[in-house]
């Protein structure tokens, strides 16, 4: 017996010491696929950072590319602004710009206007010339440095060609530095490679092996997959196992050697550890085992006839012992009857406190055992198992326990459910049933055995954490104040559908639907009503849509109605457009006010007009401005000249800033006669882009600026100007009055009228010599409002004039509330008045209601001498027009003012204006 534990502890050892070892073994390979993956990340970080430098100096490099004194092909300034770009994005050492010959025009690491030397086109300088579009060089040897370098280089359009190659170099100092920042421990080698395995930079020896090829072995590898590892052979004579990430943008490389040595040094140590312990824990275990088996061989025998009448329920004096532990078993022994009954009670508490109970059914005599706690989890006894049906299960319950159960004893694999059943109080309950076979020595199945486990509350907790679940989701892809999806709905439903378009599934439409007149709402009535508005106008949109498309809010007063999967769709699509435009412009009622909005809608198509969500919302955005500019209250239709257009607006745009930033802008003024006496008594300043782009008339960069948002900053400058130059015309004796025109947008912003106020102080101007003029749908949109800007900018002595009159939809009740000075006739129906009767009826028409107003009326637009006569016959008080002069220039005005009051003087007002027409 000794022998055998002897035996039995050196065994029980051996399981503890081949576990040991199949652990170090596990965590060893663990601990080297965990090194790979870490590696590799951090080769994939590197080349992200190597991403990171190209495309930063490739985008320096394209803005430098449209440079205006680079179109101007003013060099000297470019040189200036170049040099200035290098040394602040510190992404390279120099700037070149090479003509399609190759040959250098400048390069920033020379002074400009010093000789370059003539050298050959780079490979990627053709490359550029050739394709059109930028490239990144690979590795090579400099002609200035003489040393390793590479280069980004992109195309400069002008004129809708490749006129240069403009290029920045990057020396491996950039990358040795991308390298060191790495902070990688001091024995690793990592290396940085352009898309031909030439070195680009390197941590060690950089000087030595920048500007040679990877090993032939890394560099396989590399080519054949984008990430990896393998063991190699540095340049220098180091083996190592090299991790590599290659960018699927540049397919630039970065790769990562670890020291073979320090791979292994860690396994060796643990290796000869492991051995040192196995070795002693046998020496102390047979020392042991030998010890302590002549103590248990004894107890053993001593115990073993109290152990087995335990055993079968019975109770026979225990020996005494003659080692402690022995003892103390024996004592254990006495307990245990007592233990097990203690436990009993204790478990069956248990059952009863975590709502679980047992069974026991025989299938030969078909009782069924329960525990107590089972009885009280059901409320009441528990019958037969036939006698369930209908009583502890409803139907389907019994259903699906009858057939688990049958199962079971057919094939003896248990069941585990979820079932409702009947409480004895009258409600139901769920429970987690499950049931396995009990077999007899000859592997029949004789019996069923399982527990029941009240579910109840975790079932109710899971219905309201679904709940829970499905309301948050809810609220993060719908708009919080009208309840419509939001944009990320939108966006992700607009894919699918895209997807399923592209697939041949039929295409659909998009409406993107902008509220016309909608910010002045929130400007007077507060932002309670905005909300109120658009809640209403998302009900109205829902209204006028199917079931099937979805109506969504992007955001602000932004709306997106999606039409997918319709049969003749480009009619759907403009009959839904109609009828939003009709519903939304209704009025809306809010309590006691009534407000009106009306939407302008750009549609767009897919899969025709875009394949992707952004592009499809940009195009429909596209459209819906082209129905802005029309006039609002409608709709337009994507073309692929928007994308042309929305090209030109940005360009103007870009104009139009870099005006107002530098002085690009002036005002041209034209003569205001008094067709009474004859004679000058003013101008209307009308601003002109004076910078060197092609001429672009007011018509069409006003319209720009305003959509830009840049139309306060230009009205407040034109007013700056005006009264600017009013001031240094009284001193050169030539006092008139100005008149300046003042967009919609301007005249409906916040304090427009102390705006206007400060820049008159400012400027020293007498303000009754200024005159404002708005047009009839600046002051119709909302004449309450209209009359008290109106009014603040009469209290400071200025005039109002409103401009193209008749063009509108003024009513008279709203005209006499107007605190206005003068009618402008639109010139309109002056340049038809000799040709046209109608025309002529609307002029006289107008005079008469501004003379019976006490208003002065003015006429536009006079080219000839039949229109003035008309005009002045009918008592019309002053015009203006070609036939007089057009706009001048400030000096060219001064000049044309002077001539009317020079030498001819003494002739009358009339014959010296007509001499001074042009001809």
């Amino acid at each position: 017996m000794r022998t055998y534990l002897i035996l039995l502890v050196l065994a029980c050892l051996m399981p503890g010491i081949f576990g040991a070892t199949g652990l170090f073994i596990y965590q060893y390979r663990q601990g080297r696929a965990q090194q790979e993956k870490d590696t590799i990340q951090t080769a994939r970080a590197l080349v992200q950072a190597v991403d990171n430098q190209l495309l930063r100096a490739r985008a320096v490099v394209q803005t430098l590319s449209v440079s205006d004194a680079l179109a101007r092909r003013d060099f000297s300034h470019f040189h200036q602004q170049a040099r200035q770009a290098v040394i602040l994005s510190g992404l390279g050492t120099n700037l070149v710009l090479r003509n399609e010959a190759g040959r250098q025009i400048l390069n920033t690491a020379v002074e400009y206007g010093k000789p370059l030397n003539p050298q050959p086109a780079p490979e990627q300088v053709r490359e550029v010339f050739a394709t059109g579009k930028s490239t990144i060089s690979t590795v090579f040897i400099g002609p200035v440095l003489k040393r390793p370098i590479m280069s980004v280089d992109v195309p400069v359009i002008i004129d809708g060609r490749v006129a240069y190659d403009l290029g920045i170099g990057i020396l491996p100092e950039h990358f040795n530095a991308l390298l060191k920042e790495q902070g990688l421990p001091s024995g690793w080698i990592a290396a940085v490679f352009d898309r031909t395995g030439t070195i680009a930079g390197r941590t060690h020896l950089p000087d030595r092996f920048v500007g040679r090829k990877a090993n032939a072995k890394l560099l396989e590898s590399m080519a054949k997959s984008r990430e990896g590892s393998i063991e190699t052979t540095t340049l220098d004579g180091f083996q190592v196992l090299s991790f590599y990430s290659r960018s699927p943008v540049t397919n630039w490389r970065v790769a990562i050697g670890i020291p073979r040595h320090a791979v292994e040094s860690t396994l060796l140590h643990t290796l000869s550890l492991l051995a040192l312990g196995v070795a002693a824990v046998f020496g102390v275990s047979l020392v042991l085992a030998r010890f302590m088996s002549r103590r248990i061989a004894h107890s053993v025998s001593a115990l073993t006839a109290p152990a087995v009448a335990l055993g079968n329920g019975d109770v026979v004096p225990i020996p005494e012992v003659p080692i402690k532990e022995a003892a103390e078993v024996a004592s254990a022994i006495g307990r245990a009857a007592e233990l097990l009954q203690e436990r009993a009670v204790e478990l069956a508490e248990a059952h009863r406190l975590a709502r679980f109970g047992n069974w026991y059914w025989d299938l030969a005599s078909g009782a069924v055992r329960t525990s107590e706690s089972l009885r009280e989890i059901h409320g009441h006894e528990i019958p037969s198992f036939a006698g369930r049906n209908g009583t502890v299960f409803p139907m389907e319950s019994w259903e699906r326990i009858n057939a688990a159960s049958q199962e079971v004893i057919r094939t003896g694999k248990g069941y585990n459910l979820e079932v409702q059943v009947n409480h004895g109080r009258g409600h139901s309950i769920w429970v987690n049933a499950r049931g396995e076979a009990v077999r007899n020595e000859r592997g029949e199945v004789i019996a069923l055995r399982g527990m029941i486990q009240d579910i109840t509350e975790r079932r109710h907790a899971e219905t309201l954490l679904r709940a829970s679940e499905e309301k948050l989701r809810n609220a993060a892809l719908h708009d919080p104040l009208t309840g419509l999806p939001n944009r990320a709905l939108v966006m992700d439903y607009c894919e699918r559908l895209l997807a399923a378009a592209q697939r041949g599934h039929g295409g659909g439409a998009l409406l993107f639907i902008d509220l016309d007149r909608f910010k002045p709402i929130n400007d007077l009535y507060g932002h309670e009503a905005g909300d109120r508005v658009l809640q209403e106008v998302g009900r109205r949109l829902v209204a006028c849509t199917r079931q099937e498309d979805m109506v969504g809010r992007l955001g602000g007063d932004e709306f997106v109605v999606v039409l997918p999967h319709v049969d003749g769709v480009y009619h759907r699509a403009a009959a839904v457009a109609r009828h939003v435009v009709a519903s939304i412009s209704e009025p809306i009622q809010i309590k006691a006010l009534e407000v009106s909005v009306s939407p302008s809608i750009g549609i767009s198509y897919f899969p025709d007009h875009a394949a992707n969500v952004n592009s499809l919302i940009h195009t429909a955005d596209l459209a819906m401005y082209q129905a802005k500019q029309a006039g609002r209250a409608g709709y337009r239709f994507y073309t692929p000249d928007l994308d042309r257009r929305a090209v030109e607006a940005f360009a103007v745009e870009t104009r139009l800033r870099d005006a107002l930033k530098n002085g690009g802008l002036e005002l041209h003024y034209q003569p205001v006669i008094d067709l009474k006496k004859g004679k000058l008594i003013g101008a209307e300043a009308l601003v002109r882009l004076a910078d060197d782009g092609a001429a672009i008339g007011p018509d069409r960069f006003i319209p720009i600026a305003e959509s830009a948002g840049l139309i306060g900053q230009l009205g407040e400058w034109v007013v700056a100007e005006a009264c600017r130059q009013h001031v240094a015309w009284l001193q050169e004796g030539i006092r008139i009055a100005i008149a300046v025109n003042v967009s919609p947008l301007q005249f409906r912003q916040r304090a427009f009228a102390e705006k206007l106020g400060s820049i008159i102080t400012e400027s020293g101007m007498d303000p009754t010599c200024l005159e404002i003029e708005i047009t009839e749908s600046a002051v119709m949109e909302n004449v309450n409002e209209a009359v008290e800007i109106l009014n603040r900018i009469k209290s400071l002595g200025v005039r109002v004039a409103l401009d193209d009159f008749g063009t509108g939809y003024s009513s008279l009740s709203s005209l006499t509330s107007l605190p206005l000075d003068k009618l402008k006739v639109d010139q309109s129906f002056v340049r038809r008045i000799e040709r046209d009767q109608a025309s002529r009826t609307v002029a006289q028409a107008i005079i008469g209601l501004g003379r019976s107003l006490r208003l002065s009326v003015h006429g536009e637009g006079i080219e000839s001498e039949d229109a003035l006569l008309f005009l002045e016959a009918h008592g019309c008080n002053q015009a203006q027009g070609y036939w007089f002069s057009r706009p001048l220039p400030s000096a060219e005005f001064a000049q044309w003012c002077h001539e009317q009051s020079g030498p001819n003087s003494n002739v009358d007002g009339w014959e010296r204006v007509r001499r001074s027409a042009p001809i």
